[in-house]
């Protein structure tokens, strides 16, 4: 049970429920998943824009804020989905625990 909680929480939210037998663990983790993947594409692109200025002398930070900006969105949903992920799954694991205490 605290294994549950534990991965839920602190390794992949949503992973904890799904073993615990839920199918909302699903949604969980889609939702998890698909905000991981908007952060580390943002700060994927923010490392190439990085590059690309540090080898073009000619870019001022406007162009390289031009670059990269137009994009920073997917760095807010992102997060914002990562945190809705994580909220649900506290709200699962407390769910959890307290099924737990009425069975024992």
């Amino acid at each position: 049970m605290w294994l549950w909680v534990i991965v839920n929480q602190f390794a992949f939210p949503g992973l904890g429920t799904i073993m615990m037998g839920r199918r909302v663990g699903y949604a969980q983790a889609s939702i998890m998943v698909v905000g991981f993947v908007m952060v580390t594409g943002f700060f994927l692109w923010f490392i190439v824009c990085s590059a690309r200025y540090a080898g073009n002398p000619t870019w001022t930070e406007a162009d390289f804020t031009g670059r990269y900006r137009p994009y920073k969105w997917t760095l807010t949903w992102g997060l914002v989905l990562c945190a809705i992920a994580w909220v649900w799954a506290l709200i699962s694991s407390f769910q959890i625990l307290r099924a737990y205490r009425r069975c024992k």
